[in-house]
């Protein structure tokens, strides 16, 4: 696997992928990225959990991938949490 330089801090450059298979963790799930020698991706998303409703179509998995895309660490590799989950501390409820 060679090595992809980032543009500037907490880019990753998902276009320039060499040909390989990828893989990123995050609180969700886990994605595969399969890279073709022709530079093409394939994305499998069953085991990211919002990629688990049944009803969802092609666009909302490409919502999905472009929301991984934006929340990957660079410098980890670890999909970082959703900003829509709001991370709640049980004592919270009491200091209102």
């Amino acid at each position: 696997m060679g090595y992809i330089k980032k543009e500037k801090e907490g880019e990753f450059d998902f276009d320039k992928l060499p040909e390989g298979i990828y893989f990123f963790s995050g609180q969700e799930g886990f994605v595969k990225i399969e890279v073709n020698k022709d530079g093409h991706q394939s994305w499998d998303l069953q085991n990211w959990f919002a990629s688990l409703d049944p009803d969802k179509d092609e666009a909302q998995h490409q919502k999905t991938i472009e929301d991984i895309k934006k929340r990957l660490n660079a410098d980890t590799g670890i999909i970082n949490p959703s900003k829509k989950q709001e991370k709640r501390n049980f004592l919270n409820i009491f200091s209102q």
